[in-house]
Parts: C-alpha cells; sequence; structure tokens
C-alpha cells in the first residue's frame, strides 16, 4: 500500500520548469499514448494562396501559438481565456461539476502546408485552480460503446479533454475573423506523435483526416471514436448531420454530434459582438465552395434555435451511449 501511495504521489509532482515541461513531453511521445487530435485543413488552399498569400496563413499559426501560450497556471488562479475555465467532476457519477481554471493539458501543434493539427495527451497537465461558480450537469453520458475498449485515464482526466476542445473552437473562431475558412475533425485513440522526430501516425490521425473530408460543410466534426472518448457536458456538442456529404463512404468515420462550436462564439467574450453570418458570407467569394458556407450558416441557426436541446431528450429506459446517440438522433429528425 506504501508503494502504491508513493507512486501517486510521484505522478502530482509538479514540473517547476518550462524545460522540465519540454523534457517531460519528449519522453512521453517516443511511444503510443492515448491523444485526441483535431485535424484542419484549409478550403480551397491554392485559391486562397492564390488570392490572399501565404503571410495570412502564418499569422493564424503564429496566433494558434500564442493561444496555446496563454494557457498557463498562476498561483492566483486566473484564466487568461474562456478556454481555461472547464467543469470537472465533484461527484463519481458526473452529475455535480464545478469549474476549475487552467487544468489542461499542455496542447501541441504542428503545420504544413494547408493542414493544422492540435493534439492533446492524458498523461501530463496543468496544475489546477478551484473556483466558486459551480455547474450542474443533470444528464451525464454514459461511458463508451457497449463491449469496446475503456481507457479510465481518459475518464480521469477528462478535464484535459474539455478545456482541449475549448482551444480547438478558440483556433477555429479566430480563423473565421481572419477570415481562413477552416474543416476540421476530432478524434482520440492511440498514436504516435513525435514531434522531436516529426512521426506522426494512428488511427485517430486516419479517422480525423477522413472524417474532415466527409463534411459540405466548413466546421468541426467528431470522428466516430467520440463515441467511446467524449465530454459528459453537453454544452460542448449537438446531434446534427446536414453536414455530411451524401453518399460518401467516410461518413462513417463520424459520429452522430458535431462540435457546437457556434455556441463558444455566441458565449465568448471575444467573438460575441461579431456577426458570426456575417463573417462566414465575408468568405464565400468563389461559387464552386459556396455550399461549405451555406450549410456552415444553416447550422449556425440550428445552434442557436437548439441551444438547450439536451433537454428535449427522452431518456426514459435509457441504455447505452448508442441508444442516446439513437434518441438524439430520432430528435434531430423531428426538428427538420
Amino acid at each position: 500500500m506504501q508503494d502504491k501511495e508513493q507512486e501517486r504521489h510521484n505522478e502530482r509532482i509538479q514540473l517547476k520548469s518550462a524545460t522540465e515541461v519540454e523534457q517531460a513531453l519528449k519522453e512521453i511521445e517516443k511511444e503510443e499514448q492515448l491523444y485526441s487530435i483535431a485535424l484542419f485543413d484549409i478550403l480551397g488552399f491554392s485559391n486562397f494562396v492564390q488570392n490572399n498569400g501565404t503571410e495570412v496563413i502564418l499569422k493564424l499559426y503564429n496566433k494558434l501559438l500564442d493561444l496555446i501560450d496563454k494557457q498557463k497556471s498562476t498561483p492566483e488562479g486566473e484564466a487568461s481565456f474562456a478556454g481555461s475555465v472547464v467543469p470537472v467532476p465533484i461527484s463519481p457519477d458526473w452529475e455535480n461539476n464545478a469549474l476549475i481554471a487552467n487544468a489542461n493539458g499542455f496542447v501541441r501543434v504542428c503545420h504544413f502546408s494547408d493542414t493544422f493539427i492540435i493534439y492533446v495527451n492524458f498523461q501530463l497537465s496543468k496544475q489546477g485552480f478551484w473556483l466558486r461558480d459551480t455547474k450542474h450537469e443533470p444528464n451525464p453520458l454514459l461511458i463508451g460503446e457497449a463491449d469496446t475498449p475503456y481507457c479510465p485515464i481518459f475518464f480521469q482526466s477528462h478535464a484535459i479533454y474539455l478545456s482541449y476542445l475549448q482551444t480547438c473552437m478558440e483556433f477555429f473562431c479566430q480563423a473565421i475573423l481572419a477570415g481562413i475558412p477552416l474543416r476540421g475533425c476530432l478524434s482520440t485513440g492511440m498514436a504516435l506523435m513525435d514531434q522531436d522526430k516529426s512521426m506522426y501516425f494512428g488511427n485517430p490521425i486516419v479517422e480525423a483526416a477522413r472524417g474532415e473530408s466527409a463534411q459540405d460543410a466548413m466546421g468541426i466534426v467528431f470522428g466516430r471514436s467520440f463515441n467511446n472518448y467524449h465530454p459528459v457536458y453537453h454544452d460542448y456538442f449537438i446531434p446534427y448531420s446536414g453536414h455530411m456529404k451524401p453518399n460518401s463512404n467516410k461518413t462513417e468515420f463520424l459520429s452522430p454530434m458535431v462540435l457546437d462550436w457556434p455556441r463558444y462564439w455566441r458565449h465568448s467574450p471575444d467573438f460575441k459582438d461579431y456577426s458570426l453570418v456575417e463573417y462566414i458570407n465575408k468568405m464565400n467569394t468563389n461559387p464552386n465552395f459556396s455550399k461549405y458556407y451555406e450549410n456552415a450558416i444553416k447550422f449556425v441557426e440550428f445552434s442557436e434555435k437548439h441551444e438547450n436541446w439536451s433537454d428535449e431528450i427522452n431518456r426514459d429506459g435509457m441504455g447505452d451511449i448508442l441508444d442516446f446517440y439513437k434518441r438524439a438522433m430520432e430528435w434531430y429528425e423531428h426538428t427538420k
């Protein structure tokens, strides 16, 4: 028992410098780990570069690096932007949550050509600080599909995932303000993400790449792995299928849930005073890509109209997560 307690204590040792953090990340990245990965591509990249040059894209990448750098823990517990505040469980069943600041992981990024990748592992996290505000989640999701592997570390470190999702939405919204149209997909699973050797491979990257291209809209979707690794906090996602390409076999890589980035825009102090629809329309300059923007606006309107969607789901006798998805999509079909 004493050895186990010592092991737990060692896991809680704080990293005191950027050098220690970087070294720890390098050691972690030498082997396969559980990662959440978001892959974003620029829509109409060749046309965009021809009309805007590469400088605009480089500025966005630098904004992404600045965004990651802002996620710092301070002794005062101050959150430097909205993505630093996440709900975490204060009961085993996740029915009661409280807000915690900077309870996120060490997010990593890479960029090549028209692709941005944002990812985080669940082995290493920053120190969190409790805030006074509390949140209540009356309907937490069940854990994973039946007969699928379960990773305890993902559940135990769920605050990392929720903060990571906010990082992705913040980046996506910043891209909209910059006039750069992105289409992305989020996935979770075992992967090798060795930044030191520029080695990136694993099932979640494949899923994210295929899921990204299965969309007929600018936006961010969840890959099918969301069915096993998911937030329990409904404000982050919403049932939707209007973004899927018809008759595409790549849609099998998608979850019936999508990331509710319009909601993030509406509630963020940095974006809520800007017209999201107006900024999307500004990017709609090429008739060949108009459907991506028009479909994105349809999703923006859907998100706003159904902000409290989770309260409308019939949960009587609900079994597993797939049962929840079935009922959620039944609800979605009735909204059409």
